[in-house]
């Protein structure tokens, strides 16, 4: 038995050093980036994936606006998180729908055309802020609008749903067609066009362009409202053109 002792020994000794060296190596490892790490390959967080979808919708909110309203206000929904896409290694691609407006409740495609392909559609509410025309007091039926019955302001234009004028010009020679409460914003549902010029009325035609501004007489070939374009005979010349009803008796035209 005595002679065993040193072998079992030895046996148990070299157990511990491989067990030892193994654990050695596997903290080694740890420490030495033998152990896998993340790649783009794996999916984002939705975090960061909703970052990614908010800045491009953003941006191309600014380019489907332009310079039309004064300022506007994005709402965009949270990309859902149970999500698992991959990281876009190409510019998103965002088309909107409807497409007949920019602005109110949208629905947002936002398109990856990267080695890993992905689409969402996200829904998004713009708030599109913007001059408009309002009645500055009640305006009764029958009233024939001018400039003390009107106003000016600031307003969601994607809450007007029935359409609304932006220059206090484009309403001259309306006439109201059903009562206006104070502060209502005018449109063409409220408001029917005054006839100002009669087919066969004399007309002052009024041609302007860069630096010229020519008046003649003329004929007019057609009735018209306000803002309309009708058909106009020079009289001096008999030539026949187009030109837009600016005011009683007066056709504008450009050159």
């Amino acid at each position: 038995m005595n002679s065993m002792a040193p072998q079992i020994l030895a046996y148990k000794a070299g157990r511990y050093l491989a067990v030892l060296a193994t654990w050695l190596l596997s903290s080694l490892g740890a420490t030495t980036g033998f152990t896998q790490s993340p790649t783009d390959e794996q999916p984002v967080t939705p975090a960061t994936l909703h970052t990614q979808v908010d800045q491009s919708i953003q941006h191309y909110a600014k380019e489907i606006q332009g310079d039309t309203y004064e300022s506007y206000d994005i709402s965009i929904q949270p990309v859902d998180p149970r999500l698992r896409l991959s990281r876009c290694n190409a510019p998103l691609d965002i088309q909107h729908r409807p497409r007949n407006r920019n602005y109110g409740r949208l629905t947002m495609r936002v398109e990856c055309n990267g080695d890993e392909p992905w689409a969402i559609h996200v829904p998004v509410t713009i708030q599109a802020f913007a001059k408009v025309v309002i009645a500055s007091g009640p305006i009764a039926k029958g009233t024939h609008l001018s400039a003390g019955d009107i106003s000016i302001e600031t307003r969601d234009v994607s809450l007007l749903y029935g359409g609304y004028f932006s220059a206090a010009e484009q309403v001259n020679g309306f006439v109201a067609k059903r009562p206006i409460s104070a502060g209502q914003v005018l449109n063409s549902s409220l408001m029917d066009p005054v006839k100002m010029i009669n087919r066969g009325e004399k007309v002052v035609i009024i041609a302007e362009g860069p630096g010229l501004n020519i008046r003649t007489t003329g004929v007019s070939m057609e009735d018209g409202a306000y803002g309309e374009l009708i058909r106009v005979k020079n009289a001096n010349t008999e030539k026949v053109v187009e030109g837009r009803i600016s005011g009683p008796g007066r056709i504008k035209v450009s050159l």
